[in-house]
């Protein structure tokens, strides 16, 4: 069921527009680059929408991360509008994939190694570097993430700028996983983004 209001998908990066493009064509997308910041007071739903880093040990590359609220570095916390979790989390379940809920951390950069277990700590389950940006440019907020990497299939810090990593050898064997991986999960943000918004999953939204 179609929602009552227009939904923007934020997006910082090429293959998590792709994702969206590709299975959710009829839904607004705006890129905001690494660490970006959409256009203030957007209207309709906002949703954070993309990839992210896991922070919990037992965590999988794939899963669904479909957060209460975001927290940014200064311990400001912005909860998702309910019904835009609920309409999320019924379609990612209607797919049958793995769902984790909880609070995700939204930092200024990319976060590896010790760091994860910092955050991890404070009682969060999963990072970005846009969402808290988002959030306070909406009216009704939502985040979408598919966990990337993980403390137990970690990637290096040098992705955040993907033209200069893929430079050294070094990392050609992340850019091959990346490669196989990144657009696999973007696409999955799409369905979900599709089922929820675009499908009859939630006619309450």
């Amino acid at each position: 069921m179609p929602p009552d209001a227009a939904v923007h998908a934020i997006c910082a990066m090429g293959v998590e527009v792709w994702g969206v493009h590709r299975r959710a064509p009829h839904l607004r997308v705006v890129r905001v680059g690494i660490g970006g910041r959409p256009p203030a007071r957007m209207p309709g739903i906002v949703i954070s929408a993309g990839l992210c880093g896991g922070l919990l040990p037992d965590q999988v590359p794939g899963t669904v991360v479909i957060p209460t609220e975001v927290v940014d570095e200064q311990g400001v916390i912005h909860a998702c509008d309910p019904g835009v979790v609920a309409a999320l989390d019924n379609a990612a379940r209607y797919l049958r994939l793995p769902v984790t809920s909880g609070s995700l951390i939204s930092t200024s950069g990319m976060v590896t190694g010790p760091e994860r277990g910092k955050w991890a700590g404070r009682g969060h389950v999963a990072v970005d570097m846009e969402s808290a940006a988002a959030a306070e440019s909406a009216e009704r907020f939502g985040v979408l993430r598919v966990i990337l990497d993980t403390p137990s299939r970690e990637l290096s810090g040098a992705w955040v700028e993907p033209a200069r990593a893929i430079r050294k050898p070094s990392n050609w064997s992340e850019a091959i996983w990346l490669g196989v991986n990144a657009p696999r999960y973007a696409l999955r943000v799409g369905a979900v983004l599709e089922a929820a918004f675009l499908g009859n999953i939630d006619p309450e939204v």
